[in-house]
């Protein structure tokens, strides 16, 4: 009865979360910021006051927003800024393409497509206008997340009123902590991390003359919050635009090579040793919950699977009932 109730549940929620993406996506964001948020400006509090510079919560909050809204509009600006002056050279890229194409068509594996399908799928005035419009819907979007985040925050102090009059039980109150605590070293650690990967792949594109540094370099930063998928991603995507501006193999070669050790570098080495096993996730359980996500909501959904993952086994961990879900989500079943 219990593993039918579970069923069903999960069911009923894989339908709301699917028609509710409209509002549940920038719902979700803004929970996710408003965590950071508040914990930064814990931080921020914390330091003002040993440096003795009187910083309050509202002080801090205000900094904080301010800062964290116009670095995202900076970022987004500066990426349609550079796709758009990519598109207003898409002919010169168009050509190389089409050399390239060329060239395939006169050896074997021309067998193994159709050459009128590749042509028609790989134009890329439509490839970046698609991309173009993908970064204008998410600035759209990122309105409405702004606004969640605002009621947030002039709700903190009623919110955890009424939190605390549902869950009386002490214990129970430490979920929202653990969680907060949780969430938070992902993102320092995660946004540390990040920002090198973004960093590295703009001075190893720019060291190329890529037209598309910029924009790569932002795309790496995004995309390395997306497990496993994120990196490959931000690996092939300026290799394959390599190719086609510079239509030069070897420094396509050079330029993956130099991502791939990067990538390794930061994500396998750096990465790890900074977090070690705290978020305590199995890796598998993580892959499948990243490509569930990532069909419900695409690439936001897979931007937020790590925090709904840890946030799940978080409160299933402290409940008898569920205990046992938590344990076989977690990576070694060592949970406190």
């Amino acid at each position: 009865m219990n593993f039918l109730n579970i069923l069903i549940t999960s069911i009923v929620v894989f339908f709301l979360l699917h028609f509710g993406k409209f509002i549940f996506i920038p719902l979700f964001f803004s929970l996710f910021f408003y965590v950071i948020l508040n914990s930064i400006s814990n931080d921020l509090i914390s330091v003002s006051s040993k440096i003795k510079i009187n910083i309050n919560e509202f002080s801090s909050h205000f900094i904080l927003f301010s800062i964290f809204t116009f670095f995202v509009y900076f970022f987004f600006k500066v990426l349609k800024v550079n796709i758009t002056n990519v598109i207003q050279n898409i002919d010169t890229y168009q050509n190389n393409l089409n050399q390239l194409l060329f060239f395939f068509s006169k050896t074997p594996i021309n067998n193994l497509f159709n050459e009128s399908v590749i042509l028609e799928n790989l134009n890329l005035v439509n490839i970046f206008t698609y991309l173009l419009n993908m970064v204008t819907n998410f600035a759209g979007n990122f309105s409405m997340i702004i606004f969640f985040l605002i009621f947030l925050v002039i709700e903190k102090n009623f919110l955890k009123l009424k939190i605390s009059k549902i869950l009386k039980n002490k214990n129970k109150l430490k979920v929202f902590s653990n969680i907060n605590n949780d969430i938070y070293n992902y993102f320092r650690i995660k946004a540390f991390t990040s920002f090198l990967t973004g960093v590295l792949t703009f001075a190893i594109l720019i060291l190329f003359t890529s037209d598309l540094a910029i924009a790569f370099g932002i795309l790496s930063f995004f995309l390395n919050f997306i497990p496993y998928v994120g990196s490959l991603i931000s690996i092939l995507l300026p290799v394959m635009f390599s190719v086609v501006e510079n239509f030069n193999l070897m420094n396509s070669v050079i330029i993956f090579a130099l991502l791939f050790l990067s990538h390794v570098f930061i994500g396998n080495f750096l990465e790890n040793k900074l977090m070690g096993k705290a978020l305590n996730i199995s890796p598998i359980v993580l892959l499948i919950f990243l490509s569930i996500m990532g069909k419900l909501w695409g690439i936001s959904g897979m931007f937020l699977s790590v925090p709904m993952i840890v946030v799940l086994i978080i409160i299933l961990n402290n409940f008898k009932q569920t205990k046992n879900i938590a344990i076989l989500l977690s990576e070694k079943g060592d949970l406190k």
